[in-house]
């Protein structure tokens, strides 16, 4: 699909997951991949957003997000397999203030053209042509879909004020199809 980021496999995700060297750059790519949440959105999370003050790890993330210039909440549930990556982050970060600090100064967050170079290498690398940071958000959502998550739920989740805005980040796949013409029962 030209002009839209690519849709990660399973195996790709296991791939990017073992080149990234560092517990932060795993754990920037795991809450794209586990939450949806756009590159910016995720660079601008605080510490004790997913941190408790004894050091444990949130079983909720709670993340104040605009929409159509109106603040709104939402809840995402820590998987299991996010937080042991938010875990082994959590070991080697510095208290402060945000999640993802700059490594110059502390008091800002690392930037989007930071983040989008950590990721775009280990794409490129890869070879995973097409993967940009906006992978991250489009492979949560195609992954709900096809798991038979509706699609209202995905749309809440996503925080898209539309359906029509929601089905340009879900692909679907010619498996899809076949499934679906099997459902028949006539």
């Amino acid at each position: 699909m030209p002009g839209k980021a690519k849709i990660l496999t399973s195996q790709e995700i296991k791939d990017v997951f073992k080149l990234l060297q560092t517990p932060r750059n795993r754990a920037l790519f795991a809450i794209g991949l586990y939450t949806g949440l756009r590159i910016s959105e995720i660079l601008a999370l605080e510490q004790d957003q997913l941190f408790t003050t004894d050091g444990g790890i949130r079983y909720k993330l709670i993340v104040k997000r605009l929409k159509r210039r109106t603040r709104f909440t939402q809840i995402f549930l820590c998987t299991q397999k996010l937080r042991e990556v938010l875990k082994e982050y959590k070991a080697v970060l510095t208290p402060g203030h945000w999640l993802f600090p700059s490594n110059r100064d502390c008091l800002r967050t690392l930037t989007r053209v930071q983040a989008h170079n950590v990721l775009s290498a280990a794409f490129t690398r890869l070879k995973q042509d097409g993967a940009k940071t906006h992978s991250m958000r489009r492979t949560f959502l195609t992954c709900l879909s096809r798991a038979g998550v509706p699609l209202r739920t995905i749309q809440e989740m996503s925080g898209h004020s539309s359906l029509g805005q929601l089905q340009e980040y879900l692909d679907v796949d010619p498996e899809d199809k076949h499934k679906a013409i099997g459902l028949l029962r006539y």
